[in-house]
């Protein structure tokens, strides 16, 4: 599996423009798509899951950024919307909204798509466009500049990289 930008969490794309964060990540399979395509497809009820590991991974990278003596371990369940595929041409498009549970006035709303594409005869390319506003108003912008855009990236990058393993592996 190649990965896009980068290999680590620092190399997702993201940038704001006002209020909005927009995140982008990618891989490339070794695999045409029509290999991996039904396999995509059935993952639905896999995503949940995938989701919350992935938002687990980011607050691990923010918790080596602690004030006091020992690491602060933080663990949020998150909720994931998963709207019907839409097949054009040689990708499929999944829209996908994922969001923290019990607090979320706390906590950002991503919204995108997670997109299966051809490149080519023998190379597919997995990736994720979504967008977020930082919640808290001019003080959460402030902490996504300096922080919070990281757990975002990283949550990001952790499950695209989760559902691109799964369809590389037979």
């Amino acid at each position: 599996m190649t990965f896009g930008p980068g290999l680590d969490a620092n190399s997702v794309v993201s940038c704001s423009r006002g209020q909005i964060v927009f995140v982008y990540y990618y891989i490339q399979i070794g695999r045409p798509v029509d290999a991996v395509e039904q396999r995509f497809l059935s993952f639905f009820s896999s995503f949940n899951t995938w989701a919350e590991d992935a938002y687990r991974d980011g607050e691990e990278l923010t918790a080596s950024i602690s004030v006091g003596s020992g690491p602060a371990a933080v663990a949020k369940t998150v909720r994931m919307g998963v709207g019907d595929p839409v097949t054009a041409d040689s990708e499929t498009t999944v829209p996908i909204v994922w969001e923290a549970t019990g607090v979320t006035s706390l906590f950002p709303k991503m919204e995108g798509n997670l997109i299966l594409a051809a490149i080519g005869p023998d190379y597919t390319q997995l990736s994720f466009r979504g967008t977020y506003e930082p919640p808290l108003g001019a003080l959460g912008r402030a902490l996504d500049r300096v922080l919070m855009h990281r757990l975002a990236e990283s949550s990001v990058k952790g499950f695209v990289d989760r559902i691109g393993l799964a369809l590389e592996s037979d």
